[in-house]
């Protein structure tokens, strides 16, 4: 597998809850053309949404003018997505809450509040989860091995 992608995008949207369907829906446009099984997709969209909106919410505090770019990279099986936002650092409790590899995943109950576990369905839906400060920058990358539908050429 070459080191170039096959296929690269970046999105832009304005930290408003109410454009993230732009992102979903370019995803799973970009994706399906990729050849990606559709699991894959609604997966990779979901751990996305959990990220963008997070950018919005606890990111820019609600503010509606921020930036909030996902870039697509897409090299055989591997789909490498970057969330990127101008917004304050990742605060280090949640950082060690997205990037601790020997935290335990808990289990859903009916004792679980409604809110508070996007960080925790993205560490399930993806394979690796980075996250740098890069000039002022916050650049978040979920990597995941999909699956390609029989037809595809990869």
């Amino acid at each position: 597998m070459s080191s170039e992608a096959k296929a690269a995008i970046t999105l832009e949207i304005r930290s408003r809850l109410d454009q993230v369907r732009f992102i979903r829906a370019a995803m799973a446009g970009i994706l399906g053309h990729l050849a990606v099984v559709e699991a894959d997709i609604q997966a990779l969209e979901l751990a996305v949404t959990e990220v963008v909106n997070n950018c919005i919410e606890h990111g820019y505090g609600g503010l509606e003018d921020g930036q909030i770019k996902v870039q697509i990279n897409f090299r055989g099986s591997e789909v490498q997505i970057d969330v990127i936002d101008h917004a304050p650092p990742f605060p280090e409790k949640e950082r060690y809450r997205l990037l601790s590899e020997g935290m335990p995943v808990e289990d859903p109950s009916e004792e679980w509040p409604i809110r508070g576990h996007g960080l925790q369905i993205v560490r399930q839906i993806v394979d690796s989860v980075e996250l740098r400060r890069d000039s002022e920058k916050n650049v978040l990358t979920l990597s995941k091995n999909v699956a390609l539908t029989s037809g595809s050429a990869s």
